[in-house]
């Protein structure tokens, strides 16, 4: 096991942070670990790639000779600028076929020729906007191994939480397709929490929250989750046991940016971190 480096070595797992911290606490046990959802359980940007994929093919369908890869990335753009309503006023459904809308605009394909199969941009875009929520929540799914995984720790005792940043209405319909309920007794979206009035990731008091919902100190809480400006922030400013980056095979680490304690490619190496910090049973990096 290597310290003190941003980047990955042949080891899956690294340990990116000077260990003092880590080893201040080794006596206490950790009994609870929180996951980030997408990206992190779910793959979610594959989901992503497929749906788009399919949204480029009903372009040609409905605007033939349009070039369907520019609307999508214009749609990316439009989305990346206001991916909701700020004033959650407007369904989230609504909202974006709307910005798909403005993506054929910004492509010049607001107006339908006369060959077109779709009478409007405003059908086109509502259209677009099913057809990739169809496609995204028809494939997603937990990454492989997530389940023997939650059932292996549930097995040693230790408690779970999903803290999810993303608008309720986008977070809900993704974690009633995976049952996710079933799985984990403890499950924070950051819409939720924005619409009672506080803060999503990284703000500490959301990691805090879940840290009472398991019955545990922050300093017996691991987070596991992909983004450095989010999850592993976050966790850093609850004052959790430790914070764990699924780098997704980057394994970079801004010299400037929030460190992790731990970094592993895929989620499915969370146990090898586990076994470090003493909470499960199995062979040592060390």
């Amino acid at each position: 096991l290597k310290h003190g480096s941003s980047r990955l070595s042949a080891s899956p797992v690294l340990l990116c942070t000077c260990p003092q911290r880590i080893n201040e606490f080794c006596t206490m046990p950790v009994r609870a670990v929180f996951f980030d959802l997408d990206d992190t359980l779910v793959s979610t940007s594959a989901h992503d790639r497929s749906a788009f994929r399919a949204c480029v093919e009903l372009t040609g369908l409905r605007r033939p000779g349009s070039d369907g890869e520019a609307l999508v990335a214009a749609y990316k753009r439009q989305l990346s600028k206001a991916p909701w309503d700020p004033e959650d006023k407007v369904p989230i459904s609504d909202w974006r076929a709307q910005l798909w809308v403005a993506a054929l605009d910004e492509i010049g394909q607001a107006v339908a020729s006369t060959s077109s199969r779709c009478a409007s941009a405003a059908e086109l875009g509502a259209e677009l906007q099913h057809r990739f929520d169809e496609v995204r929540l028809g494939e997603f799914a937990w990454v492989e191994g997530v389940l023997e995984l939650v059932k292996r720790l549930g097995a040693a005792g230790l408690r779970m939480c999903v803290i999810t940043n993303g608008h309720s209405d986008v977070q809900h319909p993704k974690l009633k397709v995976l049952r996710a309920s079933d799985l984990f007794e403890h499950i924070i979206v950051g819409g939720d929490e924005v619409r009672a009035g506080r803060l999503e990731k990284p703000d500490a008091g959301i990691f805090l929250k879940a840290c009472e919902l398991t019955g545990v100190a922050p300093i017996e809480a691991v987070h596991v989750g992909d983004s450095l400006s989010s999850d592993i922030a976050g966790a850093i400013a609850a004052g959790l046991r430790a914070s764990i980056w699924v780098s997704l095979g980057s394994g970079l680490v801004s010299e400037n940016g929030p460190r992790p304690d731990f970094t592993v490619t895929s989620i499915t190496e969370l146990p090898i971190v586990l076994v470090e910090l003493g909470c499960l049973e199995g062979p040592s990096l060390s």
